[in-house]
C-alpha cells in the first residue's frame, strides 16, 4: 500500500495477494476499515469499497472486477464496460484509444510500422489509463519481462493482461482526476529531468552528414537563411568504422574546430552511439569489455551479432564495472571534442542477424539476468552508463534514446524512432506523441518530416506546422533519401518553415515553464484534451489536437490536400492566435488553413510569456520577457533559472507569481 491515491498489490508465487504494509495504515494515518476473513478481504478507501475474495478477483465499487489465474500463463482480466476507453501502453502507432487491438510490451526495432497491427515498438510502457464509466483508473504492471494485452478485443467487455514469467504484480491508481492519477504514476516511476532551455530549440540530423565541410554547410545555410537553430546531430557516418566513440579522421579530421566553429554560430553537436560494439581487438572498448567478461553471453561465449559495425557484441551494462568504464570513454571523447549531447540508438537491443536470443546472459556476480527479462531495460542501463559526465561540469545532461522503459524518463528524453514520410505517419504522430505522454515519456517528438522514404513541400509543411510547439524538434531524414532541410526546397517552403520555427522559439519560456512542472509535478507538457476536460465526452475521441499546457490548443490539417479543419474547442472562450477573433467553446468550427496555416488556439483570461526573436537559444543574451496578455484578466505562476546548469537543484532559480486584473499587472517572486 503507498501513499498519494495508489495501491500496490503484490503477488507471490503460489499467487496469494497481499495488500502491501497493509496492517502499517495507522502509521500512515489511512483509514482503510479492514474486514478480513479466511474467504475475503474488504476495505473502503478513498470513497472506493474494494472486496478481495478467495478466487482471486478483486471488485472495485462494483466498476470494475479484476481476476488473476495461471494456467501456463499469467493473467489479470479486467471486466469493463463497453463504452469503455483505454489509453497509454506509450509507444504504438495507433490512435489515442487502444480499445479493440492487442499489443505487446516487447522493445522491437521495426522501421516499417505503419498502424495499429504492430503490436510493439521502440519502448516499453505497461501502463494503462482506463476510463469506465466515467470513472478513471491507472495500472501499472512493474515487471520487465514481455506482457501482452487485449484491450477488448477478443472480448467487448474485457481487458486481458498476461505474460509467461512474471507473477502479476501491479500499482493501481485512483480518483477520478487525470491529473492527478497521472502525476502519481509519474511520481512512482521517476518524474521526467528538467532539461536545458536550448534542448527545446530546433535540431537539425541527417542519417548521415558524412564531413565536417557538410556539416558546417548546413550550419551557414540555416544562418543565411535566418533559420532558428541550435544543435546539430551527427548519425552513424562520424565514427571509425560504426566504433562508438571514436571519430573518422579522414572525414572529421578535427572535430572540435568544428564544435567550436559551430558555437559561434550559437549551434552544438550531438554524436549517437550504438549498443553493438565491433569485434576488434584493438578497439579499447572491445578490449577492455571482452577480457573483464563484461559482454552478454550464450553459451558461455560472448555473444556476436550482425549490426552497423559488422560483427557485433553487445555490452552487458547492468554490470556497474561495464558502466564505469563505458563512462569513461565516453567522457573521454565528449570532453575531447567538446560534443553537447549523446543520442542512444539500436538500443533495444536491435540486430541484423535476428533478435539476440532470449538466454543471453547478462548475469552480475548475485543476479542471474537473462535477454528475456532485461531485454526492456537494456536501453536503460545503457544510458546509466552515461550519467554524470555532464554534472561534473554542473551541466544537465543532453541524453535521448530511442529504447526505454517508463523510469528511463529520470535519466534521459525519447524520439518516436524511425518514422515514414506518409500522410499516415503525420496523422498518427499526434496520439503517438499524446500516448507517450501519458506514459510517463513527456518529452518525446517525432522526425519532422519522416525518417524513411521522400518528403514532399506540402507534406514538409503539414508537418512543421503539426509539431510546433511538441516538446522535441527534431528535422531527420534516411540515406538515400531525398534531403529536407527547410533550404532545400523552394521560398515559399522555407518562409512556411521559418514561420513556425520563428513561433516556437516565442513560446519558449512558456514550454519551459511546462517542463519545470512536468519534472517537479509530473504534469504533461502536451496533452490530450480530456486531460484538462475530462468530465467533456467529446475531447475522449480527439486525435488530430493537442494541447500545450491547459492555455494553448494546437490543431493542425494532417490530410494531404486539405485547406479546412474541423476544429473542437471545450469549455471557455479561444483566442485565435494569428487573427486575434475569439470563438466561444463547447463546439466544433471549419476553419480554412492554407498551406501556411495552421490552427493555434490560446485560452482567454490568460498569460502567455514569451521571448523576443531569436535564431539559437542562449540565455546570457536573453534580455526581454514579454507577457501577452489574452482577455481582461489572468495568472501565471513562472519558472525561470539559467536554463544550463544543476543550481536550480541547489535552489538557485526564481518563481514568479504573476496577475492582471482591473488593468493593473502584478509581478513578485513567491
Amino acid at each position: 500500500f503507498l501513499e498519494n491515491e495508489t495501491l500496490h498489490f503484490y503477488f507471490d508465487n503460489k499467487n496469494k495477494v497481499d495488500l502491501i504494509n497493509l496492517y502499517e495504515r495507522k502509521k500512515r494515518n489511512v483509514n482503510l476499515d479492514i474486514i478480513q476473513d479466511d474467504r475475503m478481504i474488504k476495505f473502503n478507501y478513498l470513497n472506493y469499497q474494494f472486496i478481495i475474495n478467495d478466487n482471486l478477483e478483486i471488485f472495485i465499487d462494483k466498476v470494475m472486477g479484476i481476476k488473476f489465474f495461471n494456467d501456463s500463463k499469467y493473467q489479470t482480466l479486467l471486466n469493463v464496460s463497453e463504452d469503455v476507453k483505454v489509453f497509454g501502453l506509450g509507444d504504438k502507432m495507433s490512435a489515442l484509444n487502444k480499445v479493440g487491438y492487442e499489443y505487446e510490451s516487447w522493445a522491437t526495432d521495426d522501421s516499417k510500422h505503419h498502424d495499429e497491427s504492430f503490436k510493439s515498438l521502440y519502448k516499453v510502457a505497461n501502463y494503462l489509463l482506463i476510463n469506465n464509466q466515467n470513472s478513471y483508473f491507472g495500472f501499472f504492471f512493474p515487471s520487465t519481462y514481455k506482457y501482452h494485452f487485449d484491450i477488448c478485443k477478443c472480448d467487448a467487455n474485457q481487458i486481458v493482461v498476461s505474460n509467461k514469467k512474471a507473477t502479476q504484480d501491479f500499482y493501481l491508481f485512483l480518483g477520478n482526476d487525470v491529473k492527478k492519477i497521472t502525476s502519481n504514476y509519474s511520481k512512482l516511476v521517476g518524474h521526467p529531468y528538467l532539461i536545458r532551455l536550448k534542448m527545446l530549440g530546433n535540431n537539425q540530423s541527417r542519417f548521415t552528414y558524412k564531413s565536417e565541410n557538410e556539416v558546417m554547410d548546413v550550419v551557414n545555410k540555416y544562418y543565411e537563411n535566418n533559420l532558428p537553430l541550435d544543435y546539430i546531430h551527427l548519425d552513424i557516418e562520424y565514427m571509425d568504422g560504426f566504433r562508438d566513440f571514436t571519430v573518422d579522421k579522414n572525414n572529421f579530421p578535427s572535430l572540435k574546430k568544428l564544435t567550436m566553429d559551430m558555437i559561434k554560430k550559437g549551434v552544438e553537436l550531438v554524436a549517437i552511439n550504438d549498443a553493438g560494439i565491433k569485434k576488434d581487438l584493438d578497439d579499447k572498448l572491445y578490449s577492455y569489455l571482452s577480457k573483464n567478461n563484461l559482454f552478454g553471453t550464450l553459451n558461455g561465449e560472448i555473444y556476436h551479432n550482425i549490426v552497423w559495425p559488422g560483427e557485433s557484441a553487445f555490452p552487458n551494462y547492468f554490470d556497474s564495472k561495464c558502466k564505469r568504464y563505458a563512462n569513461r570513454i565516453a567522457k573521454e571523447f565528449i570532453f575531447e571534442n567538446n560534443i553537447s549531447g549523446i543520442w542512444n540508438d539500436m538500443n533495444e537491443p536491435a540486430s541484423f542477424n535476428g533478435e539476440l536470443p532470449l538466454e543471453v546472459d547478462f548475469s552480475l556476480k548475485n543476479r542471474k539476468l537473462t535477454n528475456e527479462e532485461g531485454h526492456n531495460v537494456y536501453a536503460e542501463h545503457m544510458v546509466k552508463a552515461l550519467l554524470g559526465i555532464y554534472e561534473e561540469k554542473n551541466i544537465r545532461p543532453y541524453l535521448f534514446t530511442r529504447a526505454a522503459f517508463p523510469t528511463t524518463s529520470k535519466y534521459a528524453f525519447v524520439w518516436n524512432g524511425d518514422n515514414a514520410s506518409i500522410w499516415n505517419h503525420l496523422k498518427l504522430s499526434i496520439p503517438q506523441i499524446l500516448s507517450m505522454g501519458l506514459s510517463n515519456f513527456m518529452i518525446n517528438g517525432v522526425d519532422i518530416g519522416g525518417f524513411n522514404e521522400d518528403v514532399n513541400k506540402e507534406l514538409l509543411c503539414r508537418w512543421i506546422e503539426s509539431s510546433v510547439l511538441t516538446p522535441f524538434m527534431r528535422n531527420h531524414s534516411s540515406i538515400n533519401t531525398r534531403k529536407q532541410e527547410p533550404y532545400s526546397f523552394d521560398q515559399e517552403t522555407m518562409d512556411i518553415y521559418r514561420k513556425y520555427l520563428k513561433i516556437r522559439y516565442r513560446f519558449l519560456p512558456y514550454l519551459y515553464n511546462l517542463v519545470y512542472r512536468m519534472n517537479k509535478y509530473g504534469e504533461l507538457i502536451n496533452a490530450p484534451l480530456f486531460y484538462y476536460y475530462q468530465n467533456d465526452k467529446e475531447c475522449l475521441s480527439i486525435n488530430d489536437q493537442y494541447m500545450v499546457g491547459d492555455s494553448i490548443i494546437v490543431s493542425p490539417i494532417l490530410e494531404k490536400d486539405s485547406n479546412k479543419k474541423i476544429v473542437y474547442l471545450p469549455k471557455g472562450d479561444w483566442v485565435d492566435y494569428f487573427s486575434n477573433k475569439i470563438y466561444k467553446g463547447n463546439r466544433h468550427y471549419i476553419i480554412e488553413m492554407n498551406l501556411s496555416e495552421c490552427g493555434i488556439f490560446i485560452k482567454n483570461n490568460t498569460i502567455i510569456p514569451m521571448f523576443e526573436d531569436m535564431n539559437n537559444i542562449s540565455k546570457k543574451n536573453i534580455k526581454t520577457l514579454i507577457l501577452k496578455i489574452y482577455g481582461k484578466k489572468g495568472n501565471l505562476e513562472l519558472y525561470d533559472d539559467d536554463g544550463e546548469t544543476l543550481d536550480y537543484q541547489k535552489g538557485i532559480y526564481n518563481l514568479y507569481q504573476i496577475s492582471y486584473k482591473n488593468n493593473e499587472l502584478s509581478f513578485s517572486t513567491v
